[in-house]
Order: structure tokens, then sequence, then C-alpha cells
């Protein structure tokens, strides 16, 4: 018997065996530093997920299953993720089946983990209990048969995984396009171009595959063979923000799964630790650069979430280094915000056509160069290239 039915077979009388019992706790599955953990309420799933892109994957569910829904701050016991739904649902901002669907997204990733790696370990805590306000929230929890559904999807996209020889591959990881093959991928295939925004170390396998709406094994199969020529490299990446901890409260910022990093650009080192000030007190990382020529290569290996720019530098013109970045595959897609002093209208408009985001007049009040940020960081993940999504499906 192989190692992969064994581990589907464990896992089936672990998850059975937790339905006969009616237990309620916790089902905490070891691998490594990254645990995944499976929530349980009387023998029924309440919510399945794990330290490891733990937001990532909760924003992948709710992006597929509820593309409209708006996340609301909530106090409340883990795991988050279902206290959000369940509220969600109580409010009339989510029917039953959608949350369910998120549920069910989220079981599916821990199960392939746990299916594709056979050594993992489990540990049963039990005693815990959730506080179910109303039968709306029960209604949300999944049966003995629907978890059994959802292991029998896990290990069928584990055994399409390993049929297409992906046994080495890790879907938690990030395909980066290596800047000096570009123009040969680019010869070689004009859906890989397409998918480029997507190649730049911040999308997982899981994440592409989500946005471009395919299968995992499709979209890591289409890319194995650059992956193999070393064309594309696959790279480990750190999570998304927390969605229940705002930015503007630094007191949280330890809590943080991850903090986004901006980088500030400008001749002024008075200005840039202005801005630094401002950004590390909101919970942000900072990169300094006072010399945008020299600092390319800095931006290229830091990968910043977000650019600040000075427009008028002694040594280079905003315009310039903004239109360069954006003919950069990496940061095509980063939000570029302009800081200067010319605020007029002209201005303003070259500024766009260079591929600026926004346009900030300087000195900027902090609150509103807060809120600007927030704003671009919340939309750049929402972002979906919808020429890739269609040289996908063709």
């Amino acid at each position: 018997m192989s190692s992969t039915s064994i581990s589907y077979i464990n896992t089936a009388r672990t998850l059975s065996s937790i339905s006969q019992q009616r237990a309620t706790g916790e089902l905490t599955l070891a691998q490594d530093a990254y645990p995944w953990r499976l929530y349980f309420f009387q023998g029924r799933l309440v919510y399945a997920t794990g330290t490891l892109h733990r937001v990532r994957r909760w924003r992948r569910a709710i992006k597929r299953h509820c593309p409209d829904f708006s996340m609301t701050f909530t106090e409340g016991s883990e795991p988050w993720e279902y206290q959000l739904l369940s509220q969600s649902v109580a409010q009339g901002i989510l029917n039953v089946p959608q949350a369910q669907a998120v549920i069910k997204m989220s079981l599916e990733e821990v199960l392939f983990a746990w299916v594709r790696n056979p050594i993992l370990r489990s540990e049963w805590v039990s005693g815990q209990r959730f506080a179910f306000r109303d039968n709306t929230a029960l209604s949300l929890l999944l049966s003995a048969t629907e978890v059994e559904q959802v292991l029998q999807q896990a290990q069928q996209l584990w055994k399409q995984w390993k049929g297409l020889e992906l046994e080495s591959l890790n879907p938690c990881r990030s395909p980066i396009l290596k800047e000096s093959l570009q123009a040969e991928a680019g010869r070689a295939s004009t859906i890989l171009v397409n998918l480029s925004p997507y190649l730049t170390g911040r999308y997982t396998l899981w994440d592409i595959a989500s946005y471009a709406r395919r299968p995992v094994t499709t979209i890591t199969r289409f890319l194995l063979p650059w992956i193999q020529q070393n064309v594309i490299a696959l790279e480990d990446i750190e999570d998304l923000p927390n969605p229940l901890l705002r930015l503007s409260h630094p007191t949280n910022s330890a809590n943080l799964v991850y903090r986004p990093l901006i980088a500030c650009i400008d001749d002024s080192a008075t200005v840039v630790q202005f801005l630094a000030n401002i950004l590390e007190a909101a919970g942000y990382r900072v990169l300094k650069i006072q010399e945008p020529l020299m600092g390319m290569a800095t931006l290229s290996q830091q990968r910043p979430d977000l650019i600040l720019m000075d427009l008028v530098m002694p040594n280079a013109s905003g315009y310039d280094v903004c239109s360069f970045l954006r003919k950069t595959p990496i940061f095509q897609n980063t939000p570029i915000i302009i800081l200067t002093s010319q605020s007029g209208l002209v201005d303003r408009t070259r500024a766009k056509l260079a591929g600026a985001s926004d346009f900030l007049s300087k000195p900027p009040d902090p609150q509103v160069l807060l809120n600007l940020i927030r704003h671009h960081l919340q939309s750049v993940m929402s972002a979906v290239d919808v020429t890739s999504h269609q040289s996908l499906a063709e």
C-alpha cells in the first residue's frame, strides 16, 4: 500500500472517529513550524486553517465565493475566519451556501497538505467551547458526510498532482520569472508573458490558480517546463496582513502576520525621515532611498508593497523613474504615489501618464497619507489581470 493511501486512510479514520464521538475540540497537525488546525463542535467541523499563509487562504476563498464581501472588524475567539463568516451570515451580508463554500475551500487545502505529507503528527485537544449565538451560526458547521466529500476531493487533487509528477513542488511557494530570461520566455509563450504580473514573488501557485479560476494542477503543470529550465524560480513568501488588525493601531503590530514594506524615494534625508516616522508609527516597514538610480537594485531585491516617490530630484526625474518601474514586470502592479510641491493639473496628468497610481502634495498630511496608502494596499491584491484569465481559458 502506498504512503499516500496510508495517509488518506489514517486521515479518514481520524475524522470519522471525531464525528462518531461527537467530540468538541481542536485537531492539530504538526508540520515543522507550520501547524494545521481543524476545529470541531460535537463532531461537526467548524473551520480548518493553518499558520502557513493563513490570510492568503482566507483571501482566496473569499474572492472566489464572496467577491462582494466587505470585511468588518470584530472581536471573537479562534478561528477568527469562522467568526467573521457567522457574523456576516447573521447580518445578511452572506448566505449559508457562500459561507460553507469558503469553509470547504479552506478545508480542501488543509486536507491536501495532510494527504500529501504522511509524516504529519496529529494531536487532539478536547474541551474547547465555541460561542454559537444562534441556529444560523450552527447551520454553517460541516457534517461528517460533507467533510468526507472534501477529503475525497483533496485526495483526488493529490492523485492528479502526483500523476503530473509535481510531488517535489509545493503550491504554497511563489513563482518568479527571472528578469534576465524574460525576453526568452516571451518568445516562447505569449501566455507566459500575460501571466508575468503574477510571476513577481507576490503570489503563490494557489493564489494564481484562484485568480485564474483554474485548478492548481493546471497552472503548475503549465509553468513546470520553465521551472525545470530555471526560467522561473519558486520561492517562499510571507503571508498577507491580518485583516482583523487596523494598521492605524501600532500597538497591535506585534500580532501582524506580515507588515507591508513601503519604499520612500526622495533626495532629501529630512523628507525621508519625516515619512518614515509617520509610516513606522502606523506599523509599516520602511525602505529609505535617497538616490533612485543607485537604489534600483535594492528596490528589485526588496520588492516593496508600495512606493512613495518625489517628483523633482537632482539626478533623476520622478516621471522617468516611475515610467521605468512600470516597464519592469515586478513593479507593474505596485502602487506608486507621487509626492511633490508641484501639484498643478499638468503635473498630475503627466504623472498619471508615467504610471503613477496617485498624487499627493508635499508636505503630506499624515492621516491623509495613511488613508491613501491603506486604500492602495487593500486594492492591489484585488486587481485581476483579465488578459491572463482569458489566455488561460483558451
